[in-house]
């Protein structure tokens, strides 16, 4: 009895450990997929960054837009960091680059214990060249 109640307690630590790991995963691949698409969106329209850039640019012509709705419902944009890199002044074939910071808060009551982190921040970045004005 001693030894299956052992092995429980193993076995809830390392499932607790395989469910942050899978939510992590999904959300690095949703902030890979938002991160893309703002780069994309940039290499055609360079001008629009945020709604801020101008009224050409309003929602949904601006790459913070795109970035957010691109990634999917379970990514908390309010705390995600979306910096957005590009020559000024810029033309056709100038780089731009995007890169989004986000704060992955783990769920597990064991794994940050272990750890000694919580959260743990996910990186993405995309680059692309301009190809239209």
């Amino acid at each position: 009895m001693v030894e299956v109640s052992i092995g429980f307690v193993i076995l809830a630590i390392i499932l607790s450990g395989l469910l942050d790991l899978g939510r992590a995963y999904f959300i690095h691949i949703a902030l890979e997929d938002g991160v893309g698409e703002a780069a994309l969106y940039l290499s055609i329209n360079p001008a629009c960054r945020t709604a801020a850039d101008g009224p050409d640019c309003a929602d949904p012509n601006n790459a913070t837009y795109r970035a957010e709705n691109a990634g999917g419902a379970q990514v908390d944009w309010h705390s995600a960091t979306i910096n957005i890199d590009r020559p000024d002044p810029y033309g056709v074939g100038d780089p731009v680059s995007v890169s989004i910071t986000y704060p992955f808060h783990l769920v597990s009551p064991f794994v940050p214990q272990f750890a000694g982190i919580n959260p743990i921040y996910l990186g993405v970045s995309a680059s692309q060249v301009i190809i239209g004005e």
